[in-house]
């Protein structure tokens, strides 16, 4: 054969036997199916439990929100006087806190009254408020200390004002008594 007709025969064997590779390829074993079952397992899940204290909380929380909104007209109508005596723990403690929000004259000492009346109830339900009124009786306290602070501190100022005062009066007396004689003028009546 010559070369010329061994080319032709030589692609078709080549052909052929690619021909018989991809035959045999597609003739192999196909790899197993993946089956897919559902299989139920249970798992246990904890369910966070609000504690009814941590309910009062809220509670409080929601109403320092709203009370803080609340204009000057609206907050003294919150915190009018009622007989306080017959108030549920809850509604106790909200009021001593919308007292503590109104700063007037004795509210701190209405305030203190109610959370230590919540403090003392003896019903269950007074259980789940002790700990808020408890911390605002805290706060409650150290309010009604700052304040007495804070009026003795205007008293020692208006002390010390009329003190002030006072020796300005004096100063300017003499200082009259020193122009009527005629004397030498001083320093501080110079121009």
């Amino acid at each position: 054969m010559s070369t010329r007709a061994a080319a032709p025969a030589r692609a078709c064997a080549a052909l052929g036997l690619c021909a018989l590779a991809l035959l045999a390829a597609g003739c192999a074993q196909l790899p197993p199916k993946t089956v897919v079952k559902e299989v139920r397992v249970e798992v246990p899940v904890q369910v966070p439990v609000v504690a009814p204290t941590d309910n009062a909380a809220r509670v409080v929380l929601n109403a320092n929100d709203r009370l803080r909104q609340l204009s000057p007209l609206e907050l003294a109508q919150e915190v009018a006087p009622r007989d306080d005596g017959t108030l549920a723990p809850g509604n106790a403690v909200q009021l001593a806190l919308a007292l503590m929000v109104s700063h007037n004259n004795g509210e701190t000492f209405r305030a203190q009254t109610l959370l230590d009346q919540v403090l003392r109830d003896t019903r269950p339900e007074a259980n789940d408020w002790r700990p808020v009124a408890q911390f605002l009786a805290d706060r409650v306290a150290e309010q009604r200390r700052m304040e007495t602070e804070l009026d003795k501190t205007r008293q020692a100022r208006d002390d010390l004002q009329r003190r002030l005062d006072e020796a300005n009066r004096k100063i300017e007396a003499l200082k009259a008594i020193e122009r009527s004689l005629g004397g030498p003028r001083s320093a501080l009546d110079k121009p």
